[in-house]
């Protein structure tokens, strides 16, 4: 009986090393993938705190300081922006926008990971401060992490707002 020279396929040696490459390659991908995704979700973050940078901009043009009003709500209704919780309605990722009392600066809150959000940053937290001049005209904008530390954002997924 002659044996077939020409037979065709792979051998267990080409199988493997194509197992091995793919699962290197997963082990690259996936995390940068979670990363992306963390990051596009931080994005819609971003999209909602355009009204209230605006509604911020205006009050202490106007009247010369930002809201001291004691209550969250009231300092909201000052600058007819959404409660801090009703932005959960109009978001996927947002738990919750906050403006602070005296600093103006707005405190975003994302909602747990059962909700959607991803891993990375579910209730985690970063506030948006303002750098007005002399005259309470904001100038400029920076992001930074807030809270305790297990509940901070890393900087890793605001760098854009930095």
């Amino acid at each position: 009986m002659q044996m077939n020279k020409n037979a065709k396929g792979f051998t267990l040696i080409e199988l493997m090393i194509v197992v091995a490459i793919i699962g290197v390659l997963a082990a690259i991908a996936m995390p940068q993938y979670n990363k992306y995704v963390a990051r596009t979700q931080v994005a819609e973050a971003f999209t909602l705190l355009g009204p209230v940078k605006q509604a911020l901009t205006l009050y202490c043009q106007e009247f010369g300081d930002f809201p001291t009003h004691r209550r969250t709500n009231d300092r909201h209704d000052a600058l007819g922006i959404p409660q801090p919780r009703l932005y959960r309605a109009s978001s996927d990722y947002v738990n919750q926008i906050q403006v602070i009392r005296f600093s103006g600066r707005i405190r975003v809150i994302f909602d747990n990971s059962s909700q959607g959000v991803n891993a990375l940053i579910a209730n985690k937290r970063f506030e948006l401060q303002p750098r007005p001049d002399g005259s309470c005209a904001i100038t400029s904008w920076r992001c930074a992490p807030s809270g305790p530390s297990s509940r901070r954002i890393d900087e890793e997924y605001i760098k854009s707002c930095m």
